[in-house]
């Protein structure tokens, strides 16, 4: 089972090649729409829900790497 990646960036936005070379020009004014939530309380609650998300993510990346790394550790009795 493939584990839910978790990123960093969720409130910004990512803008494309096509509208990155447009903002050269910027001819149309603003072309980057940010992700928006209902309240600035919402929009805290999500960014605080996704770095706890994200340390979890890490701290699981690690001990991962360290059962691959040192498995006569893990399962040494």
């Amino acid at each position: 089972m493939k584990k839910k990646r978790y990123i960093t960036d969720f409130l910004f936005s990512t803008p494309s090649f096509l509208v990155g070379s447009a903002t050269a020009m910027n001819l149309a004014g603003n072309f980057y729409n940010f992700n928006a939530s209902k309240s600035n309380s919402a929009a805290d609650s999500l960014a605080i829900e996704n770095d706890f998300k994200m340390i979890g993510q890490d701290l699981y990346d690690v001990l991962e790497k360290f059962k691959e790394n040192y498995p006569n550790i893990i399962n040494a009795k």
